[in-house]
C-alpha cells in the first residue's frame, strides 16, 4: 500500500467524520495560532528596538563617556576624568579609520524669544554630529565648518523648542537670546517620534527638546574652556565595532596612566543584547505555545484510539485480503499526520489573519516571517507524529481472525 493511497483513505475518513475531525484539529489549530502570535510579537518588539537604535546613530556608532565610578573628592583624579579636545585630537590621529567625529559639550541653558522662554539642553557640537547621531536637519541648515571655525552665533532648534518659542511663527532667520547673547536661528531638526506598546509617551521626545550651536562658540563666547561630555563617531563596518572598541579602551587607559576613567559604548553590542533577550523570549513563548500543541496531541491520541475501535471491521477486512501490520500502522499514522498538518495550516492562516487585531489590542507591532510559518508547521507535524504512533501501533496489532469472528 502506498502512502498516497493511505492519504486518500485518511482524507475520505476526515470528510466522512467532519465533526470528529474538527474537534481533533482544535488543539493543533490553537497551538499553531499561539506560536504565530507570540513569535510575531517578539519579532515586532525586536524590530522596534532595532529602529530605536537606528534613530540613535545606528549599529556603527561608538561613543566615549566619562566613567564616574571613582571618589569625586579626589581632585587629582577629577581632572583626569575629564575628556578634552586634546584627547579627541589624539584619538583622531591614532584611529584614522573612524569617521564623523562629534565631540559634545552639554549645558543647561535658558533660551528667550520676546516673552517666551525655554530651559533645556544646549548641545555644543561639530558639523559631523548629524552623521554620527543619524539626526538630521529638516528645514534650513545645520552648523557648518565655517560656523565652528569662526565661532558664529548661530543655533539649530528641535521641533519642540521651536513650538514653545515661536509657536506657528517662522523661526529661521529670527534671533533668540542665550546668556544675553543673540543667536540667529539657521535651521530646525527633523521631528523624532517612537511609541512602545501601549505607552502613549513619545520615547524620543527628549530629542525634539534639544538645541545645537557650534562647539567653538561656547568655548570662545559663552562659557570658556569646558570638558567634553561625550565623543561620538562611526566605524566603517560592523566587523570593526568590537576590535575598535577594545583598542579604544586600551588607548584611553594609556592616556590616563592605566586607569579606566572612560567607557566606550557600542550600539552594536546593545543590539546583540537585544537579540539574546529576543532568543530567550522566543524560547519561553515557544514552550507556552508548545503546551497547547501537547494538549492538542493528547486529544488526537484519544480520538484516534476511539477511531481504531470504530474501524475494527475495516482493519480486519484489509488484513484478511493481504494488508500486513506495517500497512495498517502507516494508514493510521498518515491519517493522524494529515489531521495535524491540516490543523497546523488552519492555525497558521487564522493566526496571521488575526495579527492586525492582536497588534492593535496590545498596541505592539507584529511581524510575520517565513521562519515562523516553518516552525509552526514542524511543531504541528511532530505533534501529529508522536500523537499518532500509539493508536497506529494499537491498530496494527489487531488480530483479523478475532475481529471478523467478533463482527
Amino acid at each position: 500500500m502506498t502512502i498516497f493511497y493511505n492519504a486518500k483513505l485518511g482524507i475520505r475518513d476526515m470528510l466522512n467524520n467532519k465533526v470528529r475531525t474538527l474537534i481533533t484539529m482544535l488543539g493543533i489549530v490553537l497551538g499553531a495560532m499561539s506560536v504565530i502570535a507570540v513569535l510575531s510579537l517578539v519579532q515586532g518588539g525586536k524590530e522596534q528596538s532595532v529602529q530605536f537604535l537606528e534613530e540613535r546613530g545606528g549599529v556603527l556608532k561608538l561613543s566615549i563617556h566619562p566613567k564616574w565610578s571613582f571618589d569625586l573628592e579626589k581632585r587629582d583624579e577629577t581632572f583626569q576624568k575629564q575628556l578634552t579636545l586634546k584627547d579627541m585630537k589624539l584619538i583622531r590621529k591614532y584611529f584614522p579609520d573612524l569617521k564623523y567625529f562629534s565631540p559634545r559639550i552639554t549645558k543647561r541653558s535658558t533660551l528667550k524669544y520676546k516673552e517666551n522662554t525655554f530651559s533645556g539642553r544646549l548641545n555644543c557640537v561639530y558639523p559631523e554630529y548629524q552623521n554620527a547621531e543619524n539626526f538630521f536637519v529638516d528645514k534650513g541648515r545645520f552648523i557648518s565648518e565655517f560656523d565652528n571655525q569662526e565661532a558664529s552665533k548661530v543655533i539649530v532648534l528641535g521641533t519642540k523648542v521651536k513650538e514653545i518659542l515661536f509657536g506657528k511663527e517662522r523661526a529661521i532667520g529670527k534671533f533668540i537670546s542665550i546668556q544675553k547673547t543673540n543667536f540667529k536661528v539657521v535651521g530646525m531638526m527633523e521631528h523624532k517620534e517612537m511609541y512602545w506598546g501601549a505607552w502613549k509617551h513619545n520615547a524620543l521626545s527628549w530629542m525634539n527638546r534639544q538645541t545645537f550651536i557650534p562647539l567653538n562658540t561656547v568655548v570662545k563666547k559663552l562659557y570658556g574652556e569646558e570638558p567634553l561630555h561625550s565623543l561620538e563617531f562611526q566605524v566603517a563596518s560592523t566587523d570593526l565595532v568590537k576590535p575598535t572598541k577594545e583598542k579604544l579602551t586600551a588607548f584611553l587607559k594609556r592616556l590616563r596612566d592605566g586607569k579606566e576613567f572612560f567607557e566606550v559604548r557600542s550600539n552594536n553590542e546593545r543590539l546583540e543584547d537585544i537579540e539574546q533577550q529576543n532568543k530567550k523570549m522566543q524560547l519561553i513563548f515557544l514552550l507556552i505555545g508548545g503546551i497547547s500543541l501537547v494538549v492538542g496531541g493528547i486529544v488526537i491520541t484519544n480520538v484516534m484510539l476511539a477511531s481504531v475501535k470504530e474501524r475494527l471491521k475495516e482493519i480486519g477486512v484489509r488484513m484478511a485480503v493481504g494488508a500486513n501490520r506495517r500497512d495498517i500502522l502507516i494508514q493510521f499514522l498518515v491519517q493522524t499526520l494529515l489531521v495535524s498538518l491540516f490543523g497546523g495550516f488552519l492555525g497558521i492562516i487564522l493566526g496571521i489573519s488575526l495579527l492586525d487585531v492582536l497588534g492593535q489590542f496590545l498596541k505592539s507591532p507584529t511581524i510575520v516571517s517565513l521562519n515562523m510559518i516553518i516552525i509552526a508547521t514542524i511543531l504541528a507535524f511532530v505533534t501529529g507524529l508522536f500523537a499518532g504512533i500509539f493508536p497506529a501501533i494499537n491498530a496494527s496489532r489487531s488480530d483479523p481472525i478475532k475481529i471478523l469472528r467478533y463482527e
